[in-house]
C-alpha cells in the first residue's frame, strides 16, 4: 500500500511538473505587415525537445484569402544557436481558387542564434505541397527572418521581413499564379507564460 501510494504521488509529481513547464514555456505572439497580420500560439518553443505552434495569417484588405497552420518540431541547442527542424500543415481558404480550401503538407526549419542574453537573429524557411489534389500539385513557401529583442523573459519584440507564396493550380483573369500573402516588413510582440 505504502509502494503504491509513493509510486502514484512520484508519477502525479513528475507529471504536475512537466505540465507546469509546459506552460511555462507558451507564448502568444502578434506579427503586424503593411497589409496583413499574423497570430501565433506556441507552446515548449523556448526550451530544448518537442515545441508545438499555430499561425493564422489574414489579410483585412483581402478577405479571399487566410492561412492556418500547425506543426510539430524539435529544438536543438548548440551553444547559443538554436536548430528547430519542423513538419507543418497549412491550411488555406482562397475563395478564388477552383475549389476554395487548400491543404499543404510541409517540412521546414528555423534557426536561431543568441547575440547576447537579450538580442537574437532568426530565420526559418518552409516549403509545402498541396495534397488531396488529383492533377496539379501547388506549392507553397514561406520564408521569414529578422532581429529579436527580449528585456526580460515575458516580453520579446522583433523585426523582420516575411515571404509567403501560394502558386496557383490554373490562372485566370480572376486571380494571380503566383500569389504573394506576404512579402513585406512586420513588428512583432510576443508574450511568454
Amino acid at each position: 500500500m505504502l509502494k503504491r501510494f509513493i509510486t502514484g504521488s512520484t508519477l502525479s509529481l513528475i507529471i504536475f511538473s512537466s505540465l507546469t513547464q509546459t506552460v511555462h514555456a507558451s507564448e502568444i505572439g502578434v506579427n503586424i505587415h503593411r497589409d496583413s497580420g499574423v497570430l501565433s500560439l506556441e507552446t515548449g518553443i523556448n526550451t530544448p525537445g518537442i515545441f508545438l505552434n499555430s499561425n493564422f495569417a489574414y489579410n483585412p484588405a483581402n478577405i479571399t484569402t487566410g492561412m492556418l497552420d500547425i506543426g510539430v518540431g524539435y529544438n536543438l541547442d548548440i551553444d547559443s544557436l538554436r536548430i528547430s527542424p519542423s513538419v507543418k500543415t497549412v491550411m488555406g481558404l482562397h475563395t478564388q481558387s477552383s475549389n476554395k480550401y487548400l491543404i499543404f503538407l510541409g517540412l521546414g526549419g528555423k534557426a536561431s542564434y543568441a547575440l547576447s542574453s537579450h538580442w537574437s537573429i532568426y530565420g526559418q524557411c518552409h516549403y509545402a505541397l498541396q495534397v488531396f489534389k488529383a492533377k496539379t500539385i501547388n506549392p507553397y513557401y514561406e520564408m521569414d527572418g529578422g532581429i529579436k529583442y527580449s528585456p526580460n523573459s515575458t516580453v520579446s519584440l522583433d523585426i523582420g521581413y516575411r515571404h509567403v507564396v501560394l502558386n496557383n493550380e490554373i490562372p485566370s483573369n480572376v486571380y494571380v499564379p503566383t500569389e504573394y500573402l506576404a512579402h513585406n516588413p512586420y513588428l512583432g510582440i510576443s508574450i511568454s507564460f
